[in-house]
């Protein structure tokens, strides 16, 4: 299982004669640090820190336990726990003892455990014993039928049941040459959020990731006086950023088990960070804290915001009330890093475009035929290069739809400007076609979160009989704000748009749904509140 089938060796050897991949794992540059700053802090949590010197201990320790236990090489286990220290140094300890960790979101349950399981065949899990997902009584139970070998706590439970923090403080015998993960081979599986069925499983590299790593270095001016706080969690792929760049010059990682504004401000503020990593409703709901100038949040130089497309008033609020820059990257689970900012273009790009293309990338903008598009023409964003996770597992007809003629169709729509930028223009099945006449949820909420009152936005379809489909806008408002569907109208006409394109309903919420993977609104679910009430537009 370990081998990507995908990276051929033609496309391995030119991606190293490029200066795009090299041999060396993550866990390799923590091994530099901890020779040249060994008492340099490496990572931290809310729980504790660890310096370079401390943090190589504690993986060697892990992988000790870890093989001890009876984990084989190229073993999988799979992993259902928040972002932490102890998280981070597992992952690493993975890449040392050859062992695949498969990331599950939290919320995953028997029916989407056993689906995963299906395609990877686990040897074991680890798990995060918190609040009220009793996973150990779940795992105790898939443990027989999965035929799961190992199980493992992140933290120390009173169960028994061996775990992470205990293997750390272990011994560590330092002997893994002969079960490192081989160079261009898989050091994990990522799993989708299930929204459309269940989760895909995504083979993943470290290699593409450091790759990617180098870019925001340079892009971000990255030194090791940088302090970087991940907000999204490790099962999404997200976070890889920080994960895979922050070793490579020795700065310090900090990283956040749950996102609420409140305490990522004061973690912010305590930790001296520096840079972060968000999506935009993490930002917007920041940006809308009645209390936000009571944080001292002058260490931020810059915060990179993925996962989705920020309207642009909510980033210039964001940088306004912050002075830290927004640097929009652009990229997808299944594919990797695609395109990104550098920390000093200038405002007007970096709020209204989503990036440079990453380099290495070869880019086409094809229409609904598979014909290449001129530039600055709206298509489909399909892309190859350096960047790119593996295959599908156990999925042949996926990768015949996402790869195709060699090039990975996004199902996004964008254009290229003639200064190079990317933008995203929305989903291709996030299009409204009312009687015939295509309405883009992106630019809709891109004018909603113009108005004073409005916090953040998501535009949704309602099916209607007459014109098959109609526009439904649910907002999120500031505090202490209020706005009916009259007042909604009447903003929306005097921006001077189409009269089509007026949202005929209007919901407010508090919070949006989040999908399973945390770092998009989830549409379907308000679709759903949408039928449940019933379908039907405001007069």
């Amino acid at each position: 299982m370990s081998t990507i089938s995908r990276y051929t060796r033609n496309m391995i050897v030119d991606y190293v004669q490029a200066g795009h991949w090299s041999p060396d794992l993550t866990v390799d540059f923590w091994s530099r640090n901890a020779k040249s700053r060994p008492k340099a802090p490496a990572v931290a949590d809310d729980r504790g820190a660890y310096t370079w010197a401390e943090g190589v201990r504690a993986i060697d320790a892990i992988g000790t336990g870890l093989i001890a236990a009876g984990v084989p090489r190229d073993g999988v286990l799979l992993v259902q726990a928040p972002n932490s220290a102890l998280f981070v140094l597992f992952r690493l300890a993975c890449e040392k003892a050859g062992i695949i960790p498969a990331f599950l979101h939290r919320g995953f349950r028997r029916s989407e455990i056993e689906a995963v399981a299906g395609k990877v065949n686990p040897v074991g899990a680890v798990f995060a014993h918190e609040g009220n997902q009793d996973l150990l009584s779940l795992y105790d139970e898939l443990k027989p039928k999965l035929r799961l070998r190992h199980l493992f706590s992140i933290e120390s439970v009173s169960s028994g049941v061996p775990s992470i923090a205990d293997l750390a403080r272990g011994p560590a015998t330092g002997k893994f040459s002969a079960r490192r993960v081989r160079p261009y081979d898989m050091t994990g599986i990522v799993t989708s959020s299930g929204t459309t069925g269940l989760p895909k499983c995504i083979e993943y590299s470290c290699w593409p990731r450091l790759a990617s790593g180098r870019v925001y270095i340079e892009r971000l001016g990255i030194t090791e006086r940088d302090v970087i706080l991940t907000c999204i969690p490790f099962h999404t792929g997200g976070g890889d950023m920080q994960f895979h760049a922050t070793p490579q010059v020795g700065a310090r990682f900090v990283v956040q088990s749950h996102f609420a504004p409140d305490a990522t401000c004061s973690l912010i503020a305590r930790e001296g960070v520096t840079g972060a990593v968000m999506v935009p409703t993490m930002i917007a709901r920041i940006a809308g804290l009645p209390n936000l100038d009571a944080y001292d949040l002058s260490t931020l130089r810059w915060v990179v915001c993925g996962g989705g497309m920020l309207p642009y008033d909510v980033g210039a609020r964001f940088e306004d009330t912050t002075g830290a820059k927004i640097v929009q990257g652009y990229g997808l689970m299944d594919y990797g890093a695609l395109a990104s900012h550098g920390v000093d273009d200038p405002r007007e790009m970096r709020l209204r475009s989503n990036g440079r293309l990453m380099p290495g990338t070869e880019f086409l903008v094809l229409d609904e035929a598979g014909r290449p598009l001129p530039q600055g023409a709206i298509g489909e964003i399909c892309a190859r290069g350096p960047h790119c996770n593996g295959d599908y597992i156990s999925d042949p007809k996926g990768m015949r739809i996402a790869w195709r003629d060699g090039f990975f169709h996004t199902g996004d729509l964008g254009r290229v400007t003639e200064d190079g930028y990317l933008v995203l223009e929305g989903r291709s099945k996030d299009i409204i076609i009312r009687g015939g006449q295509n309405i883009s949820a992106h630019e809709v909420t891109t004018i909603l979160c113009r108005h004073p009152a409005i916090l953040d936005a998501a535009l949704v379809r309602m099916s209607d009989h007459e014109l098959g489909e109609r526009a439904c806008a649910f907002v999120v408002l500031h505090p202490g704000r209020a706005l009916d569907f009259a007042e909604m109208v009447a903003f929306m006409k005097s921006q001077e748009v189409a009269i089509y394109k007026i949202p005929e309903r209007l919901e407010i919420v508090t919070q949006f749904p989040m999908t399973a993977a945390g770092n998009k609104v989830d549409k379907r679910a308000l679709e759903a509140r949408l039928r449940e009430a019933g379908n039907t537009a405001t007069t």
